[in-house]
This record gives structure tokens, sequence and C-alpha cells, in this order.
């Protein structure tokens, strides 16, 4: 691979040995891909589950990079150092997990990582615009970036993230190069009314074609103009049922104002039609359950924006929620400032629930309260991670922001759709 002087004078140490080791560490990254050189990145979003001695080492001797915005991802495994017990987490985990923090802490300080603590970074400061080139985590926000925003980022891991925090370098390969972002499966929407559809069904949209799409580019046809919340929906469950990074919808996302220019004037691999019966299928894959009795009810995977927010406040009114059943809504703390000067904050806590800036699809250890049998959620990908994470011993009921509120006040599951 070539690298500039620059690049070499990290290579060799004459930044810091834990610059050193991140170039390293990109270099061997692109020689697996093929990557012919390196890139400078604008952005970088982190996953605050490193281990904390390849931390300690690879920031060694580093000073913060003044050219690259670095935000902090959501907590993980759904503890949050800040509410932990009010969301009943054990005792025993928080120990474990509050000692690692600290110390992971103390280095974003030193490194000016911007400890935002959200799965949303674009909607709180960190927004690359078309072109930019990113190292982002999680999969989520990697195909958003990628075709919302119409940033590029590849699939990511933490290891790799932290390398170009420290560095702000990253090989130049997969969706950072423009042959690499056209659509190679075209999705055409067939007898569906989208006027009347919910965010819900967006999230069951996505995560149908995901599962058909596998790794491949999407290009979804016929759709309208989508807000950034019906875009969230839409494009997170992708790379969970498949391994979606880009996702084009005509007439929405940057890169794709019409069709052959999504395509980049190829041919089409595959066509998939979706229609009421595929959305069907996809609700029902999270529609089952071995008691109506639901015990924790969760908003927020990915974060919740602010109308989000607004509108479960609005569901609740002055209702509390039933005296067995738990609420957890995840948001950034910026959002939630904003929600507490608006009074949402107020009447969701009043009724019994809980905010969090933790990861609501519990990744990677699902550490639930021991008396969680039921979760409802309006989440597909919270739905299907808690699913697989549990390894079945928690029951996940996917449904509408109307049937998890509706099923918060009643203890038992509400379908209203």
């Amino acid at each position: 691979m070539f690298l500039s002087k620059d690049e070499e004078r990290m290579f060799d140490g004459e930044y810091g040995t834990g610059v050193e080791k991140a170039m390293k560490l990109l270099v061997k990254y692109g020689e697996a891909f093929d990557a012919e050189r390196m890139v400078n990145v604008t952005s970088v979003h982190n996953m605050p589950l490193e281990p904390y001695k390849l931390l300690l080492e690879m920031t060694e001797g580093a000073k913060p990079n003044p050219n690259v915005l670095t935000t902090i991802h959501a907590f993980m495994s759904a503890f949050d150092p800040t509410c932990w017990k009010e969301m009943g987490i054990s005792e025993s985990f928080a120990e474990k997990e509050l000692d690692l923090f600290n110390k992971r802490l103390e280095i974003y300080k030193k490194m000016q990582w911007l400890q935002i603590f959200t799965c949303v970074p674009f909607l709180v400061g960190n927004l690359p615009k078309k072109g930019d080139i990113c190292s982002w985590i999680g999969s989520g926000l990697q195909i958003f970036c990628n075709s919302l925003l119409g940033a590029r980022t590849n699939r990511e891991g933490s290891t790799s993230t932290l390398a170009s925090a420290i560095t702000g370098k990253t090989p130049l390969t997969g969706l950072l190069e423009t042959q690499n972002r056209y659509g190679q499966i075209l999705v055409e929407p067939k007898g569906l009314d989208f006027k009347n559809f919910s965010n819900e069904d967006f999230g069951a949209f996505g995560y149908y074609i995901g599962a058909l799409a596998r790794n491949q580019n999407v290009v979804i046809n016929g759709m309208p103009n989508l807000s950034v919340e019906q875009c969230k929906f839409l494009f997170t469950p992708q790379p969970v049922s498949g391994a979606v990074g880009l996702c084009h919808v005509v007439g929405v996302t940057p890169e794709a104002p019409i069709v052959d220019q999504a395509f980049g004037d190829n041919i089409p691999e595959e066509r998939i039609t979706v229609d009421k019966k595929c959305i069907e299928e996809a609700w029902e894959a999270y529609s089952t359950a071995r008691s109506d009795k639901v015990d924790l009810v969760i908003f927020g995977c990915p974060h919740c924006s602010i109308s989000e927010i607004r509108n479960i406040a609005v569901l609740l009114g002055n209702t509390k929620t039933a005296r067995d059943t738990r609420l957890w809504l995840a948001t950034a703390d910026q959002i939630k400032l904003l929600a507490t000067r608006m009074g949402y904050t107020g009447i969701i806590e009043n009724a019994g629930g809980v905010f969090s800036s933790s990861c609501m699809a519990s990744i990677p250890e699902a550490p639930f309260p021991d008396d969680i049998e039921v979760i409802a959620t309006n989440s597909i990908k919270a739905a299907h991670y808690i699913t697989r994470l549990t390894k079945g011993k928690i029951d996940v009921l996917y449904g509408t922001m109307k049937d998890c509120v509706a099923s918060a006040i009643s203890g038992k599951w509400v379908h209203l759709k």
C-alpha cells in the first residue's frame, strides 16, 4: 500500500507509540482489502466498548486530532451509568461496567472525543455532508450515513474506528469508492398505501428487503418523500436481517435523483417486488409470545428524536404505566434537554418511564432484570437482537408506538394496528 510521507512518519512512530500502533493496524486492514492508499477522514464515531488495554495502548503519546470530529456511541448492553438502578440492572453487572467506563472516560477526555453517548450523532452535532469520508461504528448508523447523508463509510468495527480517530486516516476501499456505491438490487413497492404507513411499517419494509438483499446495494423506486424518522426506520433494519450498507431511495437520497443515476447506468442484477403480504410477513416474525403480559416497553433503537419523544408524551398524557411494567426510552442527553424544556420529560417520567442513553437492542450482553419475560417495542432491530441475545428466554413483541404505549399503560399486549 502506498503511504504518503506523513503517513510513513505515523507508521514509524514519530507521532507517538500509540499512533504508530493505530497506523499499523490500518495498514493491515487496508492490505486485507487490497486498498492502494489511505485517505483522510473528517468524522469518526467510536464504540465505548473497546478493550481498555487496547484503548490505553493506542492512545499512548497520541494527541487530539483537530481535523477529525470524533463522537462516542451509546452506552452498550442497555447499561447506563447514570440510571442503571432505575432501569433495574443488577448491581454486579453495574459494578463491572462502571469501573471500565470511568477508566475509558479519562482517555476520551484526554483525546477530546465528544461524549454524546448516542446512536444518532447526526442529530446532535456529528453531521457529515455528501462526499465526506467517515469511519463510523454501528450498522444502522453506517447505512444512514451512506444512504441519507451521502457521506461515505464502510462497515467498520470498533478497532478500525478507534485507529481512524487517532490517525485521521482510513484505507480507500469498499463504499468509500464511487464505483462500489452504485445500486445492485432494484426494489419496487406494489400496491402499498404509503400515506397510511406507520414508522413501524417502514421498519418491516426494511427488515424484509434486508434479508433478500444480503450485502448488496439496494435501490428503492416508488417511495414518497420521506422524513428523517421514516428513513431511520427504513434503513436501520436492513443491515440487521441482512448486511446492507447502502440503500438508495430514488428522489430522496443524494446519489439517487433518478433510477439510472442510482445504478450508474448499469442494469439491476435483481428485482424485488414488495407488497402488503411481504410487509405482513416481517410483522409476523415478532407477533407471538407465551404470555400477553408485558413486562417492559422499549423505545429508542435507534435513539428517539425530539418528534418521537413528543408523540410518546402526547400518547401517555396524564396516565401511568401499569404497576409491574417498566418503560425505557433511549435518547441523547442533548435531545432530552430539549424534551425537558418542552415539558415532555416530565410527562414520561411521571408516567413511570426512565430515560437512558444506552443501547436498547442490549448489544452485546442483554443484562435485563430477572423479572423480564416479555418486551414490547416499536423497533424491529431491537426485537431481532433481543430475541437472539437472550436465546429465546425473553419474548419480544413488535408493534406501533401506539401499541407500545397502550401496552405500557395496561400491562398487557395491545395491538391496535
